[in-house]
């Protein structure tokens, strides 16, 4: 398929790559079931329509290995992200060995010698604090296997691994309805560090008039309900797209990561973010409506 909208690029932080605004948020390909061929035509569809930048995980199931098999001969074209300290079914993995051995497997399933980025994955701030993790992916950028090192995670925690002043890229929860984080993502870009949104749409709530049937999507259902967001505060425009153009272009924001197993929906969010950024009313007015909550939202993990 060959879809080309010309997603707009932008540099991650100091790092001298350039990211497609819209990423892709490998989870949905990694599942027990999702069949290679599909996930080989969704990944060479996003390719074909501009998306260069791929974030993975050891933890999301095949989708390393999905993603090595159908792009290692087009590894020249990507930005490629995962993370180390969560593995199979997000088991912890934070001792500095198994981030070794988690990172060298990484390679092995992404068929590459180096990887773009890599990130703890949603590592507790005691776990920073104690500095072995730290330590273990230095060693790693140190040894050539990553290019950068990063953080993904939320709340006090980012707060505190941008304050090691070790990380080039950042990755962490924003969206209408996740805003927690929105001083400390412009504090990361004035500082240089890449930031990469995760859970950018709010797991697609934004507009629905049940909770969705995911209890991990469902966490956003009483936030949705509480913040009063009605039409005229996005100028009308779809619900869906509303929060991308919300995110995508939200203060200090490298890219934003849009994760689906269908390359429709992916396409329609490139299209959403292409149609620039909300007007800086309906902004103002989704930050009021959501800091009036702020107290009682934390980030979403």
């Amino acid at each position: 398929m060959s879809v080309r909208l010309e997603v707009p690029r932008r540099p991650l932080g100091r790092t001298g790559l350039d990211v497609s605004v819209l990423g892709y948020g490998s989870v949905p390909i990694g599942q027990p079931g999702y069949p290679y061929e599909d996930a080989a035509e969704l990944l060479d569809g996003i390719l074909a329509a501009g998306v260069n930048l791929i974030d993975t995980a050891a933890a999301y199931g095949r989708a390393e290995s999905v993603i090595g098999r159908a792009l290692h001969s087009r590894r020249d074209e990507l930005v490629l992200v995962t993370k180390t300290g969560a593995v199979e079914n997000y088991a912890p993995a934070w001792s500095k060995p198994e981030i070794r051995q988690t990172i060298d497997r990484s390679l092995e399933r992404l068929q590459t010698e180096v990887v773009d980025v890599v990130l703890l994955h949603t590592c507790e701030q005691s776990l920073l604090e104690q500095g072995e993790v730290v330590e273990a992916v230095q060693e790693a950028k140190a040894a050539g296997k990553t290019r950068f090192i990063g953080y993904s995670g939320d709340n006090d925690a980012l707060t505190y691994a941008l304050d090691l002043g070790v990380f080039d890229v950042v990755e962490a929860s924003y969206s209408l309805l996740d805003q927690v984080n929105r001083e400390t993502l412009r504090r990361a870009e004035r500082e240089g560090v890449g930031v990469l949104l995760k859970r950018p749409l709010a797991n697609a709530v934004p507009g629905r008039s049940e909770p969705p049937p995911s209890p991990y999507a469902a966490a956003y259902w009483p936030r949705w309900s509480a913040i009063g967001l009605e039409p005229e505060d996005v100028g009308g425009v779809p619900w869906l797209e509303a929060a991308a153009r919300f995110s995508a272009y939200a203060d200090g924001v490298s890219a934003m990561l849009s994760g689906s197993g269908s390359l429709e929906h992916l396409l329609a969010n490139i299209q959403a973010v292409n149609a620039g950024p909300l007007p800086e009313e309906h902004v103002k007015r989704i930050e009021a409506r959501f800091d009036a909550h702020a107290d009682e939202w934390p980030g979403l993990t």
